[in-house]
């Protein structure tokens, strides 16, 4: 009468009826959650290990490839193992032998990826169009001659990948990277902007490899390399003491005729150098002055190091260093013992030898320093210069 529900009392200790349902439900949720949970794991794991798997897989098959008994692998053709080798070479050059047959023979052609056409058509890009005119010839042979090397490099590669030990940490290729290699690394570079500026410089006033002068260097190189400022093996050839005052004389004599031979055979010999190159055509005249001022610079190079060459042999004449051997030894300056009333002293004195000995050296850059500029004298136009002879400047 007006009740609406009525609670059912359950049993102390008990649990409602539908306590028990829910428990179930719950471990059965409980179950299927962990479950999926170590699927889901599973499958990780397998992911990440089926690549290494696979590369060890690899790795194996061409291990049993390669590294197959001697008895059934046929011997390296003789142009790899010459027949000297053959009667007993060491261990150490077997594996190097075993090495190369391997790259050469080991891996199939047909198993190798050629190399890519549009990664040929890029190199020869690079090559300007007037160096490829008229040699297809060519440069077909050097195409099969990139893919060759190709192929041998990638066929190096795989070789290398199956002999290298697989518990070897790839980072510990890091240690052997200098700081300079580092910095190759970055990209994009950061001195790029001054490399490229520093390049587009040079290739208008840098000609070092203009053909007038490497005709410079090659006339320098082969028939004025030995020239010498002072004759010290004439000095030695003598076997008496020398007078200070002869001994100035023959110093004087022999810096004359070097630089008889700068004036009337070298500089001749430079001069129709670019006389012929200027009807050649091999000179621009685009750049002119900076042209003539990297000839400058060269002729000035040259003359210096023959007059640093001439000191060191002058120097050498009295301070001989313990690692050479002479035939014959410096004679010396005779000195006379002269008495002047109660006073004794010596003729020459030590003065004289000082500026007389010393003097020297400035004759030695007196004499390379009378060389005119070149352009001076090769056109007709008197060219106004402040500087009409190279300057050449010697270190105290």
């Amino acid at each position: 009468d007006g009740v609406l529900f009525v609670i059912i009392p359950h049993p102390p200790g008990g649990s409602p009826p539908d306590d028990a349902f829910r428990r179930k439900k719950f471990e059965t949720m409980r179950k299927k959650s962990e479950q999926g949970q170590q699927d889901v794991s599973a499958r990780r794991t397998a992911a990440f290990q089926k690549p290494k798997k696979d590369r060890e897989n690899f790795r194996q098959a061409l291990i049993n490839i390669l590294m197959q008994s001697e008895t059934d692998m046929t011997l390296p053709p003789d142009d790899i193992v010459s027949p000297g080798e053959l009667d007993g070479p060491s261990s150490q050059e077997k594996d190097i032998l075993r090495y190369y047959y391997y790259i050469q023979n080991g891996i199939d052609t047909e198993h190798v990826a050629p190399m890519e056409d549009i990664w040929l058509d890029n190199v020869l890009s690079l090559v300007p169009n007037r160096l490829k005119d008229g040699l297809a010839d060519y440069i077909e042979l050097l195409s099969d001659e990139m893919r060759e090397d190709y192929l041998l490099s990638v066929k190096k590669a795989i070789v290398d990948f199956v002999l290298r030990d697989p518990r070897e940490k790839e980072d510990a290729e890091d240690k052997n990277i200098t700081p300079i290699m580092k910095e190759l690394r970055v990209v994009p570079k950061p001195w790029a902007k001054s490399y490229i500026a520093a390049k587009g410089s040079m290739q208008k006033i840098l000609y070092i490899t203009n053909p007038t002068m490497c005709s410079v260097l090659d006339s320098w190189n082969h028939s004025f390399g030995g020239l010498r400022l002072v004759d010290v093996e004439e000095i030695l050839m003598r076997t008496e003491s020398f007078e200070l005052n002869n001994f100035q004389s023959l110093c004087m004599r022999h810096v004359e005729a070097a630089k008889d031979t700068l004036l009337k055979k070298w500089f001749p010999e430079v001069q129709n150098i670019f006389y012929q190159g200027n009807k050649s055509k091999q000179i621009t005249h685009t750049h002119l002055d900076a042209f003539f001022n990297s000839v400058s610079v060269l002729m000035t190079s040259q003359l210096r190091s023959l007059c640093m060459d001439s000191i060191l042999d002058y120097q050498q004449l009295y301070c001989p260093p313990p690692e050479i051997v002479r035939k014959n030894d410096f004679q010396g300056f005779i000195v006379r013992l002269v008495l002047e009333g109660v006073d004794m002293k010596f003729e020459p004195s030590r003065n004289d030898f000082e500026t007389v000995l010393l003097n020297v050296f400035d004759v030695f850059v007196k004499a390379v320093s009378m060389v005119p500029r070149v352009d001076t004298i090769l056109f007709s136009v008197e060219v106004a210069r402040s500087n009409a002879t190279l300057i050449l400047v010697i270190a105290d």
